[in-house]
């Protein structure tokens, strides 16, 4: 979907929110690949408005409906020291509603702005990354006890690696895109990986759902311009009961490859283990005796498969026209599932140095 929005949609949003289009600035904001989202500046006030992607998000108001009951949670927690990050509110039109619906059927919700702060891209030192892993970690541990069945699923079955492969057989065997010639070794190298597939499924038989993030990418925190620390966790849209493996998955995938997600260079990419470290490290300490002993074995399969499944699923929407995920070019799904794939691939390769990091850890901290 594109990221564009006329004047005349902005118009009529704004004003449910006590705004002219005339007095105020809308800039983009962030670099998501799936909402549309922009920073509203005006002399009396500042927000987020975004624009929830109801492809992806079929019913959006499961999405505001998730993230008040988690930001109340939160606030409790921040209420009696349980919880040192803040939680972030979303902002209710004039008629005391959750959100807009525009003349396009578009859903759209406005979120609160806080200054003085700062969101970073890219994991560049091991401090950030231990920053990283203990954020997410004193997110998820706060909300270790809300019940997970308050939680409506988002997005049916997310992180279910076994639908996800389900999904790429299915435009394979339709291939309306006429696209399968282009990328028939990375399919091939896809299906090939059903031992790891089998583990996965046999692990999560035996892992207790927690709520989890399930985006937990650096650029999702939100950092204090006075002390450069953490100051909230964002983008609650994916927050649905899930597996510890999969946040750390997701941290591991976005913050330990040389290469960014659609880096084209795979000859040169490698693992940064100092990063991979410190996001357990981080990760480890935060959780504290709130991580079980099989939660923390399952990191290592977590590092390996949120890069293995974000590839299939970028393979898929390559294969199916670019439906789900933003792309720049014809073949940017591709690019990505071919760096992705090969990140699993060095990961998986390596996974007794995982395993030995994840193991001195806890020692550590024990």
């Amino acid at each position: 979907m594109s990221r564009v929005v006329d004047n005349d949609t902005l118009k009529q949003v704004l004003t449910h929110y006590r705004c002219s289009i005339d007095q105020c600035t809308v800039s983009p904001l962030g670099n998501g690949l799936i909402n549309s989202t922009y920073l509203v500046s005006n002399i009396k006030t500042n927000f987020v408005l975004q624009r929830v992607n109801k492809h992806v998000f079929k019913n959006p108001q499961d999405v505001i409906d998730n993230a008040d009951l988690i930001n109340k949670h939160l606030l409790a927690k921040q209420q009696h020291s349980l919880y040192a990050l803040s939680p972030i509110w979303q902002i209710s039109t004039i008629n005391q509603q959750p959100m807009v619906i525009d003349a396009q059927k578009e859903y759209w919700r406005a979120i609160q702005y806080i200054p003085d702060c700062f969101t970073v891209d890219k994991v560049e030192t091991p401090e950030q990354a231990r920053q990283v892993g203990s954020a997410f970690a004193q997110f998820t541990a706060a909300l270790s006890d809300f019940p997970t069945t308050s939680l409506t699923e988002t997005i049916a079955d997310f992180h279910d690696l076994s639908k996800r492969m389900n999904d790429l057989r299915a435009v394979i065997n339709t291939n309306a895109q006429q696209r399968l010639s282009s990328c028939q070794t990375l399919v091939d190298f896809c299906f090939a990986q059903q031992d790891f597939i089998d583990e996965v499924a046999s692990l999560t038989l035996r892992l207790p759902l927690q709520v989890t993030h399930n985006d937990t990418k650096i650029n999702n925190l939100l950092f204090c311009a006075k002390s450069n620390q953490p100051l909230a966790v964002i983008d609650l849209d994916t927050c649905m009961p899930g597996y510890l493996m999969h946040d750390f998955g997701d941290m591991v995938r976005t913050c330990c490859s040389t290469l960014a997600e659609d880096g084209e260079d795979l000859a040169n990419m490698a693992v940064r283990f100092d990063i991979y470290s410190a996001l357990a490290h981080g990760y480890i300490e935060a959780f504290g005796d709130k991580i079980s002993a099989l939660e923390q074995q399952s990191l290592t399969v977590g590092a390996q498969l949120l890069p293995f499944m974000i590839g299939v699923r970028f393979l898929t929407d390559y294969l199916d026209g670019d439906h789900y995920f933003h792309v720049k070019h014809q073949s940017h799904n591709l690019e990505r599932a071919k760096n992705q794939l090969n990140l699993y691939h060095l990961l998986h390769k390596n996974r007794e140095k995982l395993d030995k990091i994840i193991t001195d850890c806890a020692i550590t901290l024990n």
